[in-house]
């Protein structure tokens, strides 16, 4: 019997120590450890945290810990109810990480999230540590991997809006991948108008027109060309601009220089029209006579420096040497990177030549008139013989150089047995001013000096008959 009671005592003082021993890390208030301590369990159970008798969390034998679900499926898995914030981070009591109760996630501010969204109070850096915008992507893209990617789910426009807090009106880029290239459509819209630009995907762009027909295709408002139509605007201080307009009753083509009306191309034939509206024009005077000095230009055959040698060549005149008889058609441009040429007004020609035939006119009717009352004059004259004389074998040439400024030489034919001699005239008066005999070695010179410059008419009188006339100019 006392055997037994000294077993029972001994027994039960080692299960005490033994279990002493288990608990030495599950001491409330601390432990004072002299090594690694640990809390949980050593076999494949799960670890219950509990209060108020009501389970709190768990970890489970594989280590997932669960709060507020006895099933953890992953290494932290916290589930709450609709009236709890289920996970919270704060720094320096200020919170920077937010797990809302509405599904929500707060980034670096306790302001309630969107519901199932993301608020993000900083910047994003998405392959930038730095990020220098709201939201800075940092990757080295490739066609296949680019930077972003928005994708439609449907068969409709993928769309990116911009606001602000003035009003209510936005602009959007909308973007509308399609099999067919012209049906792809990249649109630039303002929400209080409509699509602004659209460039499609055959390579068409389309101004104020989402079906553009051209390689760029624009669509103007009605009005003129002082406000409307394709611009081109130089970025100098002077704000020198040019406008095009498609006139809407006829379809013409004006041209607008700052503002004000400068030609226009006719929507049928396509022909040039300068204005021309006595409206725009200002110290207006009668012209010079030009006759002389379109006598003096001269029409060239070349090529331009681009050409080849058997290229064709262009009919034209030399800007610096029209500049010398005819300045005003003449432009000495210096363009804005400081190189220089000239350009040549030819429409002003088709002027000059009216205006020059015009002078010629009144020659040829003076020139009648005086042959009218040489011939009368010889005719009251009765000179004896003129009548039966046969002129045949009679000639006379252009004088030679023609237009001239020093001397010039006159060559013609004189039957034999007859007298000639050459009477010059001024054209514009019909006024007699020199008489020169005309020698039988069939020709004769007059000096430039003897006579005040512009248009004269010599005729060969031979026997007293005129057998023929022609025209100099005499230039200074």
């Amino acid at each position: 019997m006392k055997k037994s009671l000294l077993l029972l005592v001994l027994s039960a003082t080692c299960f005490v120590t033994s279990e002493s021993w288990a608990q030495q890390n599950w001491v409330e208030g601390g432990n004072n450890l002299t090594g690694v301590g640990r809390i949980g369990s050593n076999t494949n159970n799960s670890v219950i945290f509990e209060t108020n008798n009501l389970e709190r969390a768990r970890v489970t034998a594989a280590g997932l810990w669960g709060f507020g679900t006895e099933e953890p499926n992953a290494k932290v898995h916290i589930n709450s109810s609709l009236e709890q914030i289920p996970f919270r981070v704060q720094i320096q009591n200020t919170t920077k990480l937010l797990v809302y109760k509405n599904g929500g996630v707060s980034i670096g501010t306790f302001v309630n999230p969107p519901t199932n969204g993301l608020y993000v109070e900083g910047r994003v850096g998405l392959g930038a540590s730095l990020p220098s915008a709201k939201l800075h992507i940092k990757h080295n893209s490739t066609r296949s991997a680019p930077h972003l990617f928005l994708y439609e789910d449907d068969s409709d426009y993928v769309r990116i809006n911009f606001g602000n807090t003035n009003t209510t009106n936005y602009f959007a880029l909308a973007a509308l991948p399609a099999a067919s290239n012209a049906a792809a459509k990249l649109n630039f819209r303002y929400s209080n108008t409509d699509d602004i630009l659209t460039v499609q995907g055959n390579e068409k762009v389309g101004i104020n027109n989402n079906n553009p027909q051209a390689d760029l295709h624009v669509r103007h408002g009605l009005g003129s060309g002082t406000t409307n139509g394709l611009r081109l605007h130089n970025a100098g201080p002077n704000n020198e601009n040019w406008n095009l307009y498609v006139l809407n009753t006829t379809g013409a083509l004006e041209l607008y220089q700052n503002g004000e009306f400068r030609g226009s191309f006719d929507d049928v034939s396509g022909v040039y029209t300068a204005a021309s509206d006595i409206k725009m024009k200002k110290d207006i005077q009668k012209s010079d006579a030009v006759l002389p000095k379109v006598l003096q230009l001269g029409v060239k055959k070349y090529h331009f420096q681009k050409n080849v040698s058997t290229d064709t060549k262009y009919y034209g005149m030399i800007a610096q040497e029209v500049e010398k008889i005819f300045p005003e058609v003449v432009h000495h441009r210096q363009a804005d990177d400081g190189t220089e040429h000239y350009t040549l007004d030819y429409s002003a020609f088709g002027v000059l030549a009216v205006k020059a035939i015009q002078e010629q006119q009144q020659t040829i009717a003076s020139l009648t008139d005086r042959i009218a009352r040489l011939e009368a004059a010889i005719g009251t004259n009765n000179v004896s013989g003129l009548k039966d004389i046969d002129l045949a074998g009679v000639s006379l040439e252009q004088n030679q150089p023609n237009p001239f400024n020093q001397v010039t030489t006159f060559r013609y034919t004189l039957p034999v047995g007859t007298n000639g001699m050459l009477k010059i005239y001024e054209a514009s008066s019909g006024t007699l001013v020199k008489t020169l005999p005309a020698p039988a070695i069939g020709q004769v010179q007059v000096n430039a000096n003897d006579f005040k410059a512009g248009t004269y008419v010599y005729t060969l009188v031979v026997n007293g008959k005129v057998a023929a006339s022609k025209q100099m100019l005499i230039v200074q």
